[in-house]
């Protein structure tokens, strides 16, 4: 049975979950079985199928935020961050494990990069921040998970790190920066098709069209039409599957700056063939990032492996670890589109959505 879930996961990675008949002839699996297998096998081993979603394409750009809060904004964190994942393009949040700050990343439209960054300022002068760090993302992706190195079984990882080097392979190209269209050409009806999907990538178009109380065929044509060229795939990765295993889990970010192409080549090279990377992204300026999550039984072995080896190809790096137990997901930020105008920001509403009467705010 490993052997047809590590089919399972790759064709899944290559060609999404929406086709199960072109996924059942590509593994040789009964329909019934993937079905089953997505549904109700993977939750329980702590796998999840994602949404992989071009972000670019719709007038989005990943944008990492490293954020520390003031004091009295603390005691409000949660309240906050939602108010940021409302009204500001908040996606996804975790706290850090060693000290006060918050690690962020934000899909900002990029017709509003400089009001977003404007508006990061405010946060500042309102004594909500005490500082925060913004870092544009050119390109993302999400590698795809290593089941060579997971007990489906069981659904614990069995890592032989000392044999690890010995399996890498090359890396898939990075995506090109290509440009950002400031006027995408999607519609309201399309970003709740994409928010539905993120939600649940198994949902088809029928159920979601149920969903959003619109017409199927409706959202046969926009699916078509617009969401199937940004989101045509999916991802599986892993996350602990209860909250006792959260608790036992380590997350991390590691980012790299001032690097050559030959550098940044060898970290997704590293990267891309550690277990527990499930998330990388970069630009042309010589930037990387990559994101893990691991379970506290290879927390060790996995830090020793990569102390090892990456000062055979950067000097210095930052680290930051994650508290995966506070980790919060989000959608796209659907609810700042409209039809006529595009992507919009208020950043009067944002103010006053993330500033709990508890906060102080200077004047």
């Amino acid at each position: 049975m490993g052997t047809d879930l590590y089919k399972l996961i790759g064709a899944i990675d290559r060609v999404g979950i929406q086709n199960i008949s072109l996924l059942s002839r590509m593994t040789g699996m009964p329909i019934e079985t993937i079905r089953y297998t997505v549904r109700k096998r993977f939750p329980n081993l702590g796998l999840k199928v994602s949404l992989t979603l071009n972000e670019r394409m719709i007038g989005l750009e990943r944008t990492f935020v490293v954020l520390t809060l003031s004091e009295s904004a603390r005691q409000s964190m949660a309240a906050i961050m939602r108010g940021l994942s409302k009204e500001a393009f908040l996606t996804y949040w975790s706290k850090a494990a060693l000290d006060n700050r918050v690690i962020a990343l934000f899909s900002v439209p990029v017709s509003l990069a400089d009001q977003f960054s404007a508006f990061m300022g405010r946060l500042v002068e309102g004594g909500v921040l005490e500082s925060f760090e913004v870092r544009r993302l050119g390109w993302t992706r999400h590698p795809e998970l290593k089941g060579r190195y997971y007990g489906f079984s069981s659904g614990e990882w069995k890592i032989d790190w000392s044999k690890l080097a010995a399996h890498e392979e090359a890396p898939p190209a990075p995506l090109k920066e290509e440009d950002v269209p400031a006027k995408p050409e999607i519609d309201s009806i399309d970003t709740l098709i994409i928010k539905e999907m993120e939600l649940d990538a198994w949902r088809n178009i029928a159920e979601i069209a149920r969903k959003l109380r619109i017409n199927e065929r409706t959202a046969r044509w926009h699916y078509t039409k617009h969401v199937s060229r940004m989101a045509n795939t999916n991802y599986v990765h892993w996350f602990p599957a209860s909250p006792t295993d959260v608790s036992r889990a380590v997350g991390a970010v590691y980012e790299f700056d001032a690097m050559s192409r030959a550098q940044v080549s060898k970290l997704r090279s590293l990267f891309n063939n550690f277990p527990f990377a499930w998330f990388e992204g970069g630009s042309d300026a010589g930037y990387y990032q990559v994101h893990l999550g691991m379970p506290a039984s290879e927390f060790m072995e996995a830090s020793r492996y990569l102390s090892d080896r990456l000062p055979q190809v950067v000097q210095k790096w930052n680290t930051y670890p994650l508290d995966m137990a506070s980790e919060r997901w989000y959608t796209i930020p659907y609810e700042n589109f409209e039809d006529k105008k595009g992507w919009v920001f208020n950043d009067e509403r944002a103010l006053r959505a993330v500033l709990p009467e508890r906060v102080p705010i200077k004047k």
